[in-house]
């Protein structure tokens, strides 16, 4: 049984994790605001997200060897600037387990040792924990965007947040 403050086992995700990454990614499209993507991922889709940012930093919260939670790097959607966006996920039997923190405290050893100088987080106004999560480790909020994204029946907002790592 997990508990709170719990510590997961945070390792690379290999493909044979995308089944477990794949099932938390579309219990998130269908059940909440942490992604903006409104129709689950197919075997295919998730093959081919897989093959395209396979090369990023992805990693799983493994507990006695299920998927917790997953987390991946990717670079800023903008070229030229050097910094990261990271993606958290937790499968909600672990929510409020401590799984997210520890995800994102990974991801961000990560990004320093590969030299970024920024991780910034684009989080919908409506994902009050993925928000708390980002500000309790040190992410500000630098913007919002107004009815950036149509989903289960209305516009919602979208918080860009962001940790400088340089200083």
């Amino acid at each position: 049984m997990s508990t709170a403050g719990q510590t997961f086992t945070i390792r690379a995700a290999t493909r044979a994790d995308m089944p477990a990454i794949v099932g938390i990614y579309n219990w998130a499209v269908n059940q909440t605001f942490a992604t903006i993507d409104s129709e689950p991922l197919s075997e295919e889709e998730a093959a081919a997200w897989w093959d395209e940012h396979g090369s990023t930093v992805t990693l799983v919260a493994v507990d006695d060897d299920v998927v917790a939670g997953w987390a991946r790097l990717l670079p800023w959607r903008q070229r030229g600037y050097h910094m990261v966006e990271d993606l958290v996920y937790v499968d909600p039997v672990y929510h409020k387990l401590g799984v997210g923190r520890q995800l994102l405290n990974r991801l961000l050893e990560e990004a320093r040792s590969a030299g970024h100088r920024t991780v910034v987080a684009s989080v919908a106004a409506d994902n009050g924990s993925g928000l708390r999560l980002h500000e309790s480790l040190g992410f500000q909020q630098v913007g919002t965007l107004k009815d950036a994204a149509y989903k289960f029946g209305r516009w919602m907002d979208i918080t860009l947040v962001q940790q400088s790592l340089s200083e």
